[in-house]
């Protein structure tokens, strides 16, 4: 299971928030000390703010800071936020729609199930964990492979 840059970024993004225990802090502070363009920290800032995640104040006094405690964000929330949440193999060239086998395909089944378990151990996760025993930024990268654009998960190759 691979991971996309943006669930990367937006979990570099409220880790980042979470250490700094409520103080506000840029997003272009951010984009400097995750490697992240502040285009992209500017795009998935809004998601991260609908989703309840963070709050976003303009101005000179702005910034961005967590709207709720590290403790009651689930990892798996995050990524219910960022990326797909479902998972569909292609029915063979042409538009998926009129794929004859597309209901009754036993693969999409065993997709969605697979995701759904995957998030549902990032569920058993929150935000405090990262930041209580995570990495720091630069090891961070290592973690995500960066620059790959797509992560890698824990336990899988990036070949897989």
């Amino acid at each position: 299971m691979r991971l996309t840059k943006q669930t990367s970024y937006a979990i570099r993004i409220l880790t980042h928030c979470a250490r700094k225990e409520g103080k506000s802090v840029r997003a272009s502070e951010i984009a400097q000390i995750y490697g992240i363009t502040e285009y992209n920290v500017a795009k998935i800032v809004p998601i991260l703010v609908r989703a309840g995640f963070i709050e976003s104040t303009r101005g000179r006094l702005g910034g961005l800071k967590l709207a709720r405690p590290a403790d009651e964000i689930q990892i798996g929330d995050v990524v219910r936020a960022t990326e797909a949440t479902y998972v569909e193999a292609e029915c063979g060239g042409g538009d998926s729609r009129d794929c004859a086998i597309k209901p009754a395909a036993l693969i999409n089944r065993l997709l969605g199930e697979a995701l759904e378990a995957f998030i549902s151990v990032l569920d058993k996760h929150t935000l405090d964990e990262l930041i209580g025993t995570g990495p720091h930024p630069a090891d961070l990268d290592l973690l995500t492979g960066r620059g790959q654009g797509r992560t890698a998960v824990a336990g899988t190759s990036a070949n897989s």
